[in-house]
């Protein structure tokens, strides 16, 4: 009886301790993560009524492959540490001419594919306006490292609503990433 008491005393500090210090550690993880923003290459590419069908379907507007990211060179030796990465930014803009809308688009998508997987979502588009010229597409909240850390493709899709456009266009999609890093 008196060992088991010992025991029980020896434990209820262990336990006390343990307790305020398990929160502190959460702190201190949290307290020291932080974010760096790598922006990848802008894309420029064309669009015309010969590369758009005039039937009403989602079709790929854009492709563009990418080799892998390094991350070593973005964050350093601590690859380890990267505890996420996600996209921080997606936009399409139609840059030539001046007055060409995209009211040929009732919806766009984007997705990540690594070399010999599956494309991950990992943006759509907010309700598009005839009137407007770029779409700041609504980013999911999706970690992309391991599909980045090969050879990847970025694809824009566009559900057309069965107009076409008349005229080439040139198109912009710039795209960053969001590396999350916590060191601890």
């Amino acid at each position: 009886m008196a060992k088991s008491l010992r025991n029980t005393l020896f434990l209820l500090p262990v336990l006390a301790i343990a307790y305020l210090l398990l929160p502190a550690c959460d702190k201190l993880k949290e307290a020291t993560t932080f974010t760096i923003k790598y922006d990848l290459p802008d894309s420029h590419f064309t669009i015309d009524s010969t590369s758009v069908s005039p039937l009403k379907s989602e079709i790929a507007l854009y492709s563009q492959p990418f080799s892998a990211v390094n991350i070593d060179s973005v964050v350093g030796s601590h690859t380890e540490s990267v505890d996420r990465v996600s996209f921080y930014k997606l936009k399409f803009s139609i840059v030539s001419p001046p007055t060409a809308k995209i009211n040929w688009l009732n919806s766009a998508r984007v997705t990540a594919t690594a070399a010999g997987g599956l494309p991950v979502d990992i943006a759509t588009s907010p309700v598009i306006n005839a009137a407007d010229q770029s779409i700041n597409f609504i980013l999911k909240d999706v970690d992309i490292l391991s599909v980045i850390k090969k050879p990847f493709v970025i694809t824009l899709y566009g559900d057309l609503n069965g107009n076409k456009p008349t005229v080439p266009m040139e198109g912009l999609l710039e795209s960053g990433l969001e590396i999350t890093i916590s060191p601890l």
